[in-house]
């Protein structure tokens, strides 16, 4: 009688697929931002700022995104972004011009600037926040505010 055709055929012990499950969730892993990888980034925001350029220097800091458990590297970065917030004019343009996914850290920020200001200069560098908020919210609707509620990466 003819041989049946095999359906299954075991994976030898050293590929497994657990094995490859966990290899693959390695390599996948965010490599851990220290102080040392931010202060370069965190420096050139500060020449751009320094020159009048808020919305290069927002750009620069958004594009190197951080990615870290450290309380110290996180305000860090959140206060270097929000400074360039607070100093964007063209707040319109540069949410047009931003990546879709650039939206919601944005939101992410203006929550964290009204946080960081709420305290300083009576509140004012929070009326750009909210200003930030309603631009983000005009150009994404609600779902951006959730999205960025629940990420707790800033």
């Amino acid at each position: 009688p003819p041989s049946r055709p095999v359906l299954f055929h075991p994976v030898p012990p050293p590929y497994s697929f657990i094995r490859l499950l966990l290899l693959l969730s390695a390599t996948m892993a965010k490599i851990e931002t220290k102080m040392e990888d931010l202060e370069p980034v965190i420096d050139r925001c500060s020449q751009l700022m320094q020159g009048g350029d808020y919305s290069g220097a927002l750009r620069h800091a958004i594009e190197h995104p951080i990615s870290s458990k450290d309380a110290k590297v996180k305000e860090a970065a959140a206060k270097n972004i929000c400074a360039a917030m607070a100093g964007v004019g063209a707040i319109v343009k540069f949410i047009e011009n931003a990546e879709e996914t650039e939206h919601d850290t944005l939101m992410k920020y203006t929550f964290k600037g009204m946080d960081i200001y709420r305290n300083e200069n009576k509140g004012k560098n929070c009326a750009k926040f909210l200003k930030w908020h309603d631009e983000l919210v005009k150009k994404c609707g609600l779902g951006v505010i959730m999205r960025a509620m629940v990420d707790k990466k800033c």
